[in-house]
């Protein structure tokens, strides 16, 4: 049996978008559905044949799905209009959803609150539904939610709140939906679904050999301010932490000079011309490419990646940076943390790929405690911080990525580098890497293609692998 996921696309293939991009992370065998796959995915529709490929031992994990699109009974709640759900069954936490959903009643997975923020008395919660409801269909099983996990996904949208609710002191304008965890919970069902197969699933491993994840550090240069940039770049040398920092003109310019002071044992990369994002791509990609021929004219060597202003983001840019011959970018007002994707337009994979960031930062940090008259933070705030998201990206085996700006962050570093990386230093199997060598990796794990078959017992591949990519089977 060849081990192979279904992507049943309908009559609205962008609606799988979402899909796509977790099947492309995963790097698992996938292809259009047909009745030879084992497990089929699909959201907003189902294919004609879908009963007789359950009965016959086929597992199906269905999205956003209305009632009447399933050939077999379910107990339908209604709509609802909700914030967050509860994926901490799956490992993935209680993501911002902010969404009409459809509720279902039933067995399994996750968990939808209709009365959300409420103080639950008497032990009771009223009007609790799971977010994946689990049914068996003749010899086969079938996972469907109301959600439209994969429509989010491509959402675009910001909002200033709370990043990370495990971080509840710290606020910054970020991705309106928690994707990652989505794509987490999306996984887990799909590891799930291979597993009620009675199959093995298999992926390539997101890191080079053994590695569990990979810690890298970037800096925005919204101004250089002073000898700031100086002491940063040394405070990181010195700790063995190689920065990307992405220098916007305008912002610099005045002090262009010091960008001499960032030791080129660092990354220098592009944060446009004007720190803004416009809506047309004209004038992002005028954005964009003044800010290229600025760099080369200071005869720069730079790596050509971006960062958005302010960390806004929209198709329009992805566009331009598609023009200009980006390899990646970094917006966490589009995604926060998770793994590397290529974003998807319409069903039109971009050529662009995103790398997540952790958004906490020293400024956005200090400003709010300037805002609320508190104590402006140190660097033991900072650093209990950083090594706090850090663990947890590092146990949940996703990406770490820390980020901070030389204006506050610069004269703590001395102080915070230090402690911060003897604690990362001591978590085995953490990759070291510049957010160029993961782009790198990550291309070069996305080009690959093989196949898996099963008889049973053995799991053999076809197909060559290039040195440090492996695959594994769970």
């Amino acid at each position: 049996m060849e081990l192979v996921t279904g992507l049943y696309e309908g009559r609205f293939p962008a609606m799988n978008d979402g899909w796509r991009i977790l099947l492309e992370q995963e790097k698992t065998p996938f292809r259009t559905y047909d009745a030879g796959c084992p497990v089929m995915v699909a959201e907003g529709a189902v294919p004609e044949d879908l009963k007789s490929f359950l009965e016959n031992g086929g597992v199906a994990v269905l999205t956003g799905i209305r009632p009447e699109m399933l050939p077999f009974p379910s107990d339908y709640i209604g709509a609802a209009v909700i914030e967050r759900i509860d994926l901490t069954e799956l490992g993935a936490g209680k993501p911002r959803i902010g969404s009409l959903i459809t509720v279902y009643g039933g067995e399994g997975y996750g968990l939808i609150c209709l009365h959300e923020k409420r103080v639950t008395k008497n032990g009771l919660l009223q009007d609790a539904y799971p977010a994946f409801v689990e049914q068996k269909i003749g010899k086969g099983t079938v996972y469907y939610s109301g959600i439209p996990f994969s429509e989010l996904i491509v959402a675009q949208g910001d909002i200033l709140r709370e990043p990370d609710i495990d971080f509840p002191d710290f606020d910054e304008r970020v991705t309106a939906v928690d994707k990652a965890p989505l794509l987490m919970g999306m996984r887990e069902i799909l590891i799930r679904a291979y597993k009620s197969a009675g199959l093995p699933y298999p992926r390539l491993r997101y890191y080079p050999g053994n590695y569990r994840s990979v810690f890298m550090f970037r800096s925005d240069l919204d101004g250089f301010y002073g000898e700031n940039i100086g002491v940063f770049s040394k405070a990181a040398k010195d700790a063995g932490v190689r920065v990307t920092f992405y220098f916007n003109h305008d912002l610099c310019e005045d002090e262009i000079e010091r960008i001499r002071d960032i030791d080129p044992y660092h990354d220098i990369a592009c944060h446009a011309i004007f720190h803004n994002l416009y809506t047309d791509e004209e004038s992002n990609y005028k954005n964009v490419h003044s800010a290229v021929e600025w760099m080369r004219s200071l005869g720069l060597e730079f790596k050509h990646s971006y960062v958005a202003p302010r960390g806004m983001w929209n198709f329009a840019l992805n566009r331009a940076l598609e023009r200009e011959g980006f390899d990646y970018s970094s917006d966490f007002g589009y995604d926060v943390y998770g793994l590397p994707f290529y974003p998807y337009y319409n069903g039109q994979r971009s050529t662009v790929k995103q790398i997540p960031t952790d958004p906490f930062n020293t400024e956005r940090a200090t400003i709010k405690a300037m805002e609320e008259g508190r104590p402006q933070p140190d660097a033991e705030y900072i650093c209990r911080h950083f090594l706090g998201s850090a663990r947890k990206q590092y146990e949940l085996g996703m990406p770490i990525m820390l980020y901070s700006h030389p204006q506050y962050f610069g004269p703590l570093a001395p102080k915070v580098f230090p402690p911060l990386m003897k604690e990362i230093n001591s978590w085995p199997d953490l990759w070291h890497a510049t957010i160029q060598e993961m782009n790198d990796w990550w291309e070069l794990r996305d080009s690959v293609a093989y196949k898996v078959n099963y008889d049973g017992e053995t799991v053999t591949v076809e197909g060559t692998l290039p040195e440090k990519v492996s695959i594994e089977t769970l």
